[in-house]
């Protein structure tokens, strides 16, 4: 099976300049560190999704890709060579989803280098009080693998949406502009903790792999009492666990790369590492893929 590794990461976090900046503005820096650590071009980027959900001014269309592409100056000329930049929303699964459509794409043969980024911030004059992702942006730059067995296997996603009300994010019109409103139920971490081992079993079937054989789990960092509900539900010691929970707080779409990009900094894993992401969002659904370092 032809495998598609993860190239470069870039992230946009923090920062007192970078407070006040946008979702647009976010991706945008993020895509440009990942470019910086990338050896492609601009140029070689040949398919672009955003995945971020909370946009400024509550635009729809058209989609924030082509603004973020623009910015990043990915093949914008009429002439030359072309991108294909879209949107895909699927709340806090959405960048699982996209590097999943992208890796699809590039078993096909269809492409060779690819980005997905993702971006959250709040442009309401007065957040709902509900509202706590703070603005942040991550990107990351696919290509295929140059070995059989390094980068992505195995793709799962399952939804249960006799969970749905559990967790709502919606723009509300009653307010001059619109105001996110977002609706978290105290159940949503008792409803993730109860799906994930399905959808973590189903991986590890697609894979043909055991749990002994995993050596990392790289979870999206929801909270410090999730994460340490994990080893209990997925039948994996702690120690396995990656948790930045004490130092990266959620940050919805963005979260599980952001939590990868630290790993890579801090702990690089050594080739031959077997982990399995995991990424929890609205519908609800658990997403989950195996990554060969």
């Amino acid at each position: 099976m032809t495998r598609c590794r993860i190239e470069a990461l870039g992230a946009s976090v923090n920062g007192r300049r970078l407070r006040k900046w946008g979702s647009v503005e976010r991706a945008i820096d993020a895509g440009r560190r990942c470019l910086a650590r990338s050896r492609y071009r601009r140029a070689d980027v040949g398919v672009l999704i955003n995945t971020g959900i909370h946009r400024d001014g509550h635009v729809c269309e058209p989609a924030n890709a082509c603004y973020i592409q623009h910015g990043l100056g990915i093949n914008i000329e009429f002439q030359g060579r072309r991108t294909l930049a879209f949107d895909l929303l699927n709340g806090g699964c959405g960048m699982l989803n996209g590097v999943h459509v992208l890796t699809t794409q590039m078993r096909a043969g269809e492409v060779q280098v690819g980005m997905v980024v993702s971006s959250e911030a709040n442009s309401d004059r007065r957040p709902d009080p509900a509202y706590r992702y703070p603005s942040s942006g991550v990107a990351v730059l696919l290509d295929v693998s140059p070995r059989r067995d390094a980068g992505f296997g195995a793709f799962a996603f399952q939804t249960h949406d006799e969970h749905a009300e559990l967790f709502q994010s919606v723009v509300s019109l009653k307010e001059k502009h619109g105001r996110i409103v977002l609706t978290r139920a105290p159940g949503l971490e008792d409803a993730f903790a109860e799906a994930v081992p399905g959808v973590f079993d189903e991986v590890l079937a697609a894979e043909q792999l055991s749990r002994d054989e995993i050596d990392l789990v790289v979870p999206a960092q929801l909270s410090a009492a999730f994460v340490g509900r994990l080893p209990g539900a997925l039948g994996i010691e702690a120690a396995r666990i990656v948790d930045y929970t004490s130092s990266l707080p959620d940050t919805h779409s963005t979260s599980l790369f952001l939590a990868l990009d630290r790993l890579l900094a801090e702990s690089p894993p050594k080739p031959g590492t077997k982990a399995v992401l995991l990424a929890f969002g609205s519908g609800i659904t658990v997403g989950a893929a195996v990554y060969r370092f």
